[in-house]
């Protein structure tokens, strides 16, 4: 069996090391609550299409798509390291994960209850679709955060964190001037607002070696009806025989 290999940008890279520091301890500042409510709303959603760019180039970085049937999740993903130039693509529609990665002459392609198969769902998320992952808020770490009204009633959470709290995680060092900025989309009954909600952007900023790196997160909410569809690489365009 072809080992995975799987592209992480640094902002996921980031996320994932340090997902346990949102658990080190309590926090609270202005704009919380709307940062709680808007990791519960990411976390019930049924479909949704999420892209992480960078936000100076606009190159997307990471981008996928997926829902829920039932308790499964079915996804395409895809992800790019713009340095190397390297791809990494991976569709599961239940029963069978498809992967291919730059290099790859066509998709690898692995059977529910082959050796090497995977799967997400709703008690086991992809941290795409994990609002505790994804939207964490590291309240522990926050310096300060304020809360800005957009036209429309949308509202836009801004978090500055602590260099020094930071720096006491051996997955951060380096890291400074780290910061998010949170875009609540507003909720609507019969076109009311009654509520700001869902994250509809994020935006993530830190400086690393003298170099700053400053993402956005995009998520829309998609129709669950809509099914899945694998994207092929342009590297296999054309080739009708891509699936072994």
């Amino acid at each position: 069996m072809k080992k995975l290999k799987r592209l992480i940008p640094i902002y996921i890279i980031m996320v994932c090391c340090i997902v346990a520091f949102a658990g080190c301890g309590g926090g609270s500042y202005e704009g919380k609550d709307l940062v709680d409510k808007a990791k519960k709303l990411h976390t019930e959603l049924e479909a949704a299409h999420i892209t992480v760019s960078d936000k100076m180039s606009g190159d997307v970085l990471q981008e996928i798509t997926y829902r829920f049937v039932g308790d499964v999740m079915q996804y395409m993903y895809v992800g790019r390291d713009l340095d190397t130039g390297e791809e990494y693509y991976e569709f599961n529609n239940g029963t069978e994960l498809d992967t291919w990665h730059t290099g790859d002459t066509q998709w690898t392609a692995v059977a529910k209850g082959s050796e090497g198969y995977y799967n997400y769902s709703r008690a086991k998320r992809h941290y795409f679709a994990d609002g505790e992952l994804l939207l964490n808020d590291y309240a522990a770490a926050v310096r300060n955060a304020k809360i800005i009204n957009e036209v429309g009633g949308i509202k836009r959470v801004l978090i500055q964190y602590d260099d020094a709290k930071i720096a006491q995680y051996e997955q951060m060092s380096g890291i400074t001037d780290y910061s998010q900025e949170y875009w609540t989309d507003n909720i609507f009954n019969s076109n009311v607002i009654v509520d700001n909600g869902q994250c509809g952007s994020l935006f993530v900023t830190y400086s690393r070696d003298g170099k700053k790196y400053s993402y956005h997160i995009k998520i829309d909410s998609n129709d669950p009806a809509e099914p899945i569809e694998r994207v092929e690489p342009p590297a296999l365009a054309g080739n009708t025989e891509n699936t072994q």
